[in-house]
């Protein structure tokens, strides 16, 4: 394995599991996370219900990333709307040649880099209003991880998986060099990892997803089960899902329609429901922000987009989160 020495970079539920199924694998982990929960890390290291077992790691974790030094490969777990404040302290983490994984939701702030004619090399300020993160982060070390993995936070601080652990990866520019060796890291770890030939398309996959059940469950205080079971609610879900595939399609990613009748109706909560219930900020600028930007860039109608972002934005503001 090329890469031993690996930092999880917001140590989170995601991030959080995955420092842990690393680290049973034999790799060398460490995590970069605020204080409280860097001590708490390494206090008790992290506990994670996994198949029916309550697994446990002992890693090493600091609030200052110069504690942690350089490492063989980062991975950023962080939500989306923290990596503006984290990006500029990445550096100490990193070698010249150090690759970093965003396994992250929606739109990344590259996205336009390379790609979408004549809206190729514009920034999305919605995701990075200042330019900073692109400054932090060259293009060429990003390798985005398209993750599909199910995990929460109890209660206790235990983490629990309940559903998948999938990654796809794939670099900004879909060149494959060196993909086979950063996979080789996940693995061990149980993750079903795969090289991306398109990785716009297979985060937009997921985005139509996220854009749909993430903000209406956290209008609704509904799980995903609820959501399913009520056909007025779908119908606003498909809609929103159709003008999310439309604005794909104008833009040459041949996705399919969101695979909502495939879904499990199971009564879990999504990720943006936990962060309102847990009073963190919601991860709108990645997931439904940055698309209706896009959106308006290339000329694509999303009425109804549009509205669910104006009421997650008051809902937001009702909830005392901005």
């Amino acid at each position: 394995m090329k890469y031993r020495k690996v930092c999880i970079v917001g140590p989170g539920a995601i991030g959080g599991m995955m420092a842990v199924m690393l680290s049973r694998a034999g790799v060398e982990v460490s995590a970069l996370a605020r204080k409280t929960k860097s001590d708490a890390i390494n206090e008790k290291g992290i506990h994670l219900l996994f198949e029916g077992q309550m697994l446990n790691a002992r890693i090493k974790a600091a609030a200052d990333p110069a504690a942690l030094g350089p490492q063989d490969l980062l991975v950023v777990t962080l939500k989306s709307n923290a990596l503006p404040a984290v990006a500029a302290s990445l550096a100490p983490l990193c070698t010249p040649t150090t690759p970093i994984v965003f396994a992250m939701n929606g739109v990344p702030w590259w996205f336009f880099d390379g790609f979408g004619g004549t809206a190729a090399g514009s920034p999305l300020k919605s995701l990075d209003t200042d330019g900073g993160v692109r400054r932090a982060i060259p293009t060429e070390r990003v390798i985005w991880g398209v993750i599909n993995n199910s995990v929460h936070e109890n209660p206790d601080g235990t983490l629990e998986h309940t559903n998948a652990q999938h990654i796809a990866l794939g670099r900004p520019n879909d060149d494959p060099a060196g993909l086979e060796e950063v996979a080789a890291v996940f693995r061990p770890g149980g993750y079903k990892t795969v090289i991306s030939p398109n990785i716009r398309k297979d985060l937009w996959v997921k985005l139509m997803i996220n854009i749909t059940m993430n903000p209406i469950s956290a209008l609704t205080y509904g799980t995903v089960k609820d959501l399913l079971e009520e056909p007025l609610v779908m119908e606003g879900v498909r809609a929103v899902a159709a003008e999310a595939q439309a604005v794909a399609l104008k833009l040459g990613l041949d996705v399919p329609p969101a695979p909502l009748d495939k879904m499990r109706p199971a009564p879990v909560k999504t990720s943006m429901l936990q962060d309102l219930e847990r009073g963190r900020p919601l991860e709108l600028a990645s997931i439904v922000e940055a698309v209706v930007e896009i959106a308006e860039r290339i000329a694509v109608p999303m009425p109804q987009t549009r509205t669910l972002l104006g009421m997650m934005r008051l809902r937001s503001k009702t909830a005392g989160l901005v």
